[in-house]
């Protein structure tokens, strides 16, 4: 590869934090969206008295319906925004110096998950990119910041979330149960213990009709039930990885914020100076949980 051309500090245009800040007022939509449903108190809880009058359980009876569906393209719009930040920094740093790549149909930000994947990647993905910031999108490659699972990377997650969006299918959202308030009574037959409950359960699953989201067992028979439960619930998306809470975006829009900044803060070396310091990055990982079933970013230990 050619060596970087000229050694000042070149001035960057704002266009891929411009795609950040899309990538954000798509997510603060989405929310909101989110928001209007929950307020049109879309989903109550009826209690139901089992056929032994023993157990109690608490039941959804959705009115509305969540428009996931609608809600799933404010999601991939913000994915989308965020990934076309990196192709957006790529192109500029191609571009430096009046550069000109001989193949720009082929230039953009790689996801290289192995050694030999970078080597085509440099050749054909960062064609007239300096040396300088080529090594620094090496350094946050998911094959380097995760050497052992690199699909575990960030960027990687990225990557397969907004191909899922833009060639296969919607990234549907999701509505899990993940917090019940007991907010009821249960009046007891004449001479029937009125002790607490010998066990309760609560489940939680997706918010649908007649879920069952909590069942509590007495040790008499029950006349009646006043009342209900409070239920709070998650919106989360399905990766590759396991399920993910949209609280997630918060911290990908953190990390490809951070990895521009660590590109385009290289510094070219004059002629008479020593090369500068590559500097070393670390990113969050996607950690999936031990059942497969959940995932959640945390910084790299």
């Amino acid at each position: 590869m050619d060596e970087q051309v000229g050694t000042m500090a070149p001035r960057f245009s704002t266009w891929p934090q411009m795609k950040i800040a899309r990538a954000s007022q798509h997510l603060a939509d989405l929310r909101a969206r989110i928001n209007l449903w929950v307020a049109g108190a879309p989903y109550t809880v009826e209690p139901r008295i089992s056929d032994d009058r023993t157990t109690v359980s608490f039941l959804a009876k959705v009115v509305a319906p969540p428009p996931t569906d609608e809600w799933s393209l404010y999601l991939g719009e913000a994915l989308h925004a965020l990934r076309s930040a990196l192709d957006a920094c790529v192109w500029e740093l191609a571009h430096l110096h009046g550069q000109e790549p001989p193949k720009p149909r082929m230039v953009g930000f790689p996801d290289c998950r192995t050694a030999a994947g970078w080597t085509r990647a440099r050749r054909d993905k960062l064609q007239t990119v300096p040396d300088l910031y080529a090594e620094r999108i090496k350094q946050v490659q998911p094959f380097s910041t995760q050497p052992r699972q690199p699909n575990l990377s960030a960027l990687a997650v990225l990557s397969y979330l907004d191909n899922q969006d833009k060639h296969r299918a919607s990234i549907r959202l999701n509505l899990d149960g993940n917090q019940i308030q007991q907010n009821f009574g249960v009046t007891m037959m004449e001479g029937e213990s009125a002790g607490p409950p010998l066990e309760a359960v609560g489940h939680f699953v997706p918010i649908e009709d007649g879920a069952v989201l909590l069942e509590m067992r007495f040790a008499g028979r029950i006349a009646s039930v006043s009342g209900s439960c409070g239920v709070g619930f998650q919106v989360n998306f399905d990766t590759e990885l396991g399920r993910e809470r949209l609280e997630a975006m918060d911290a990908m829009i953190i990390e490809v914020h951070q990895v521009l900044a660590f590109i385009l803060s290289a510094q070219p070396a004059a002629e008479s100076e020593e090369p500068a310091e590559e500097g070393e990055w670390q990113e969050m990982a996607f950690v999936p949980s031990q059942d497969g079933k959940s995932a959640r970013y945390a910084p790299e230990s």
